[in-house]
């Protein structure tokens, strides 16, 4: 089971109170999403405050092995969480991103999003510090996230491997791989036969480094998959039994050991049927500029001939 899988009301009630000053609103009263995971069996995860020292640090990782086999093992057992029950026709995604800035320090912000098939959506979003704007929304129209594909990449392995930037035979460079996916899993809540086709696609990528457990930052359990190139690591957190992407770390190896860079902690991945919020007018689109036809001409210049002039010269007769 999935202790990510909390409904979105406790979710940002606990992101509220984790990060005070980037609270984000909670849904109308009286007008709950009905179309969340069930909340009794899952934990409350423990998030690091948005000021702690270590979440400058890059996660623990030992016992590494070649992560080909035990990635295509769990994809062949993979459990349905019941988050992949949970019925709408919107990606419900929460998740909170660290950023550690070298100039302006760490930055914290708060996500919860939606996502239709029909490229329509809407998003909250905080960021602490606040910053002038504290809280932002977005709202999408059908056909209005252009940056998305109109064929979702975990129901189709081809399309998987291009969003993912997979060239044949291999990519170039598979920290990208892991800080695509973990890009895709900010958008998208595939279920479980598309976290499964995402887990063999990641079984055929070589050399990734597999851990058997790691930690994320609310205090979770769970299975890794690591990349390095040039002084950087991804690594990607795993639940090991439903495959769901529970964390993502980029960082920079100096003298002192493994920097992060950015930390994706993702809190829920369901299913809704509809968004906690709409605007109070729904735009309109802008109406079509008028066609331009030939007219006949209304006015005529008229304008009087100037005369014939006739120059002499000296001795000339005129």
């Amino acid at each position: 089971m999935i202790p990510t899988a909390a409904t979105v009301t406790a979710l940002v009630v606990l992101a509220a109170t984790a990060v005070p000053a980037a609270a984000t609103p909670a849904p109308p009263h009286g007008q709950p999403d009905a179309a969340h995971c069930p909340t009794s069996a899952f934990p409350q995860p423990r998030l690091a405050p948005a000021g702690d020292t270590t979440s400058r640090l890059g996660t623990h990782v030992s016992y590494p092995r070649p992560a080909r086999a035990p990635l295509r093992a769990l994809a062949a057992r993979l459990r349905i969480s019941p988050c992949d029950t949970a019925a709408g026709p919107y990606d419900l995604v929460h998740y909170r991103q660290w950023n550690n800035a070298a100039r302006s320090g760490v930055t914290v912000r708060e996500v919860v999003r939606w996502r239709g098939d029909d490229r329509s959506g809407g998003q909250l979003a905080t960021q602490h510090p606040a910053g002038v704007v504290p809280i932002t929304d977005d709202w999408w129209r059908p056909g209005d996230l252009h940056q998305l594909g109109p064929i979702g990449p975990f129901t189709r392995t081809d399309v998987l491997r291009q969003d993912l930037g997979i060239n044949e035979p291999s990519p170039a460079d598979l920290t990208e791989v892991l800080a695509n996916l973990a890009h895709l899993s900010t958008w998208y809540s595939p279920r479980r036969d598309g976290r499964a086709a995402a887990l063999k696609v990641l079984a055929d990528l070589s050399p990734l480094t597999y851990y058997p457990r790691v930690v994320d930052r609310s205090g979770r359990p769970g299975i890794a998959v690591a990349a390095t190139s040039n002084g950087l690591r991804a690594l990607l957190i795993l639940h090991p039994d439903t495959g769901h992407v529970l964390a993502y770390e980029s960082a920079h190896l100096d003298p002192s050991g493994w920097r992060v860079q950015t930390y994706l902690l993702y809190l829920a991945h369901s299913h809704a049927n509809r968004r906690w919020w709409e605007p109070a007018t729904l735009p309109q689109p802008a109406p079509p500029p008028r066609p331009l036809h030939p007219r006949p001409q209304q006015h005529w210049l008229l304008t009087t001939p100037l005369p014939c002039h006739t120059t002499t010269t000296q001795g000339d007769t005129p």
